[in-house]
């Protein structure tokens, strides 16, 4: 089942000085269009992002940093740099109730947006790191948050065939893709929970139209969703992930830098 052109007002909510999640400007075709709005109707994205203080997102711009920088998640003891450990904890565990971060049982970050420490299946060659993006969409939109250019290994979903893609522009452009029939499905699954392990999973690689209809037809209800190409997947991916860093002046001016 295709999901139908979005009848409500676009979402758009303010995430700092001048920036506004997601960047609809990133957005030039209909389908991509149709897929950010039900992406953000599925993370239920209005109450994700609201309300959010300055302490809290400082602690969540340092976790992204972190990944880029060490190509894993950082330690809460890192991430105590400048506020003291139980506040940073604390913090952590309102950024876990916005399903903004991934914690595990002792509190220490596995996941955020667009990343996992553990294997996903969607590998993201990002300045002298590899790491594990949690679906097609963030592997694809990663490179725009990080103002970096990428290359992406994934699989397809239906047969596991080798899916690579490069992008340019410090992250904003398809360089290359292959095979060239590969396509993305945008999946619009509730999350009902933490959308790492529930909508993330509906994002996904297909190396061709045939296996994505494949794949389809196994999925219990048809798997509503949409279909994109990559270069409507990468529309989707900036128009999420471009805002997430932009109120840091460092990314706004300057590539980058992702290894010491």
């Amino acid at each position: 089942m295709d999901i139908p052109r979005p009848t409500r007002t676009p979402l758009e909510i303010s995430i700092g000085p001048g920036v506004t999640f997601p960047d609809w400007s990133a957005i030039t075709s209909e389908a991509a269009r149709r897929a950010l709005a039900a992406i953000l109707a599925a993370f239920d994205a209005e109450r994700c992002w609201t309300g959010m203080g300055e302490a809290e997102d400082r602690v969540r711009r340092a976790v992204l940093d972190g990944y880029a920088d060490r190509g894993r998640a950082p330690s809460v003891e890192h991430l105590a740099a400048d506020l003291p450990l139980d506040e940073v904890r604390r913090l952590l565990r309102q950024l876990e109730g916005r399903d903004l971060v991934v914690l595990d049982a002792h509190g220490d970050v596995t996941g955020a947006y667009p990343f996992r420490d553990r294997e996903t299946g969607h590998r993201v060659r990002l300045g002298g790191q590899v790491l594990n993006a949690m679906c097609a969409i963030d592997a694809l939109g990663a490179g725009a948050m990080y103002r970096t250019d990428t290359a992406i290994d994934s699989a397809c979903a239906t047969c596991g065939a080798a899916v690579h893609v490069t992008t340019r522009d410090r992250g904003a452009t398809l360089e290359a893709v292959a095979p060239e029939g590969a396509v993305v499905w945008a999946g619009a699954r509730n999350t009902g929970g933490c959308a790492a392990d529930t909508l993330c999973p509906a994002l996904a690689f297909f190396c061709s139209d045939e296996h994505l209809v494949s794949w389809r037809q196994s999925q219990p209800g048809g798997a509503p969703g949409v279909r994109l190409s990559i270069d409507e997947g990468l529309q989707v991916g900036k128009a999420i992930f471009a805002p997430l860093l932009a109120p840091l002046s460092t990314l706004a001016s300057n590539p980058r830098r992702t290894s010491r």
